[in-house]
């Protein structure tokens, strides 16, 4: 009798809190016109310097709606800067609401919804143009009548590059006197030897790592100004210590080959700048590791920041700026 009592009181709760949420479907054009309204409040606030709203949609059936806001940046550090600064603005304000309150609240008032059918999602568009930065969000609901949160606030920080190369200089005759003739480099010609020196690096069979075809991909290509690749497939490359299962060593004593070491992934970023002596490289690099076992997608891949980074990915960097410069810096 108890367990039929029990199971009574779970349907009619249950009962209660599907009667309680409402069908969303049929006002996309409502929400389309509320958030455009809502934009013009967040430009009366002075909050449009920072956020701009992307879209309004359903999800999960109709049954809720995400207020998509962008950070009107593509930077990481000053997408994090800018919106920490919006927080504490309001923070500052005495027995006022909070951002994420005040964003909220006033987002379910427009929409004209129930509190717990809404949420918003602030993302930073991604530099090229299209899609997001995985670097940052921060996501905004309420539950049991609080708002809740859940935030990556530039989280994928990427290791600073800077090598200086100073070209070797040629001595030249000139009727009975010599001058030094610098052996000048375009930036595109700075590229190339920057990609051919990855290739060798990366693109070569590696002792232990069967199985790995690391191939150095160029992106951005229509940006001439600035070099962008990644090399993912990598194999003991940062993580110099990873060692296959007791599972691999099992298969090879009977089927051959087996790699389960965790993939690494490392995404470059180079800006050229001519010196006096010759140029400067600056730029970023960016590691990260996935899975052994499957091949992951780019989303599936996770940073080595902060886990490897002091023990690995520093003194990695540090050794990889020291060998591209001898490199550039040859004859």
């Amino acid at each position: 009798m108890k367990k039929h009592y029990a199971l009574l009181t779970f349907l009619f709760f249950g009962l209660l809190q599907l009667q309680a949420q409402v069908f969303l479907g049929d006002d996309t054009d409502f929400f389309n016109k509320k958030a455009r309204l809502y934009q013009r409040w967040l430009d009366a606030k002075g909050y449009g310097e920072v956020l701009k709203v992307d879209e309004a949609k359903l999800a999960k059936n109709g049954m809720e709606l995400e207020l998509w806001l962008s950070l009107r940046t593509t930077d990481p550090d000053k997408g994090a800067a800018l919106w920490q600064e919006l927080q504490q603005r309001l923070t500052a304000q005495e027995g006022g609401e909070s951002l994420d309150e005040t964003l909220y609240y006033t987002f379910v008032r427009f929409m004209e919804i129930p509190p717990a059918q809404g949420n918003i999602q602030v993302y930073l568009p991604a530099a090229s143009g299209s899609g997001y930065n995985p670097c940052f969000y921060y996501w905004i609901w309420e539950a049991d009548n609080a708002i809740q949160t859940k935030s990556r606030i530039n989280a994928c920080k990427a290791q600073t590059l800077n090598i200086p190369v100073e070209l070797p200089r040629v001595e030249q005759a000139v009727g009975t006197s010599e001058v030094a003739i610098e052996q000048r480099r375009s930036r595109q010609d700075v590229f190339d030897a920057v990609l051919r020196y990855a290739r060798q690096r990366y693109e070569q069979p590696k002792e232990g790592c069967d199985g790995r075809e690391p191939e150095v991909e160029e992106t951005d290509f229509n940006n001439k100004y600035v070099l962008k690749f990644h090399v993912s497939d990598l194999c003991r490359e940062v993580l110099t210590d990873e060692e296959q299962s007791l599972w691999c060593d099992f298969v090879e004593l009977w089927w051959g080959d087996c790699n389960d070491m965790r993939r690494e992934r490392l995404e470059f970023t180079f800006h050229y700048t001519p010196t006096d002596e010759g140029y400067l490289l600056t730029g970023s690099l960016t590691g990260k590791f996935g899975s052994g076992v499957y091949k992951p997608r780019t989303s599936g891949y996770m940073d080595m920041e902060p886990d490897f980074e002091d023990d690995f990915l520093i003194p990695y960097v540090n050794r990889f700026q020291q060998d591209l410069k001898r490199y550039l810096e040859r004859p």
